[in-house]
């Protein structure tokens, strides 16, 4: 049974609200879409540092800081539903610990060069799926 709407029941939008809904939902939108690329960012400079640090224990330390990155931006990537992205930078974060409990500098540079690789491999993943996204 198709209900009936008679014309003086219709909805009556005020024009001004709508606007304002609109700009609502655009600047969240715009401050997660940020989010993320401050998490990638972070991720990046650490992953950097952990790499380029000359003390042992001082590379650990950034190797921990970009765990926790890269988890923040896993999970913003599950939060987009890109599901690529997120096992990339989950696998990332995984590694990345593992570099932060190494026990020795070759263990170390062997979990973090797998980190940076699922790091690439997530970047990568992103921009594909943002590309399929813009179509």
């Amino acid at each position: 049974m198709k209900p009936i709407v008679r014309p003086d029941m219709r909805i009556r939008v005020n024009p001004w609200i709508t606007g304002g809904i609109l700009i609502l939902v655009l600047c969240v939108m715009q401050s997660s879409a940020f989010a993320v690329t401050c998490d990638i960012e972070d991720a990046r400079n650490n992953l950097r540092r952990a790499a380029s640090e000359a003390d042992f224990e001082a590379a650990k330390d950034y190797a921990r800081r970009a765990s926790g990155s890269l988890d923040d931006a896993a999970m913003s990537a599950k939060d987009y539903d890109c599901r690529a992205a997120f096992m990339e930078f989950y696998a990332a974060a995984l590694y990345a610990n593992w570099a932060r409990h190494a026990s020795s500098p070759q263990e170390f540079f062997d979990s973090l060069n797998r980190a940076i690789r699922a790091f690439n491999c997530g970047l990568e993943a992103l921009q594909s799926w943002a590309r399929k996204v813009k179509e």
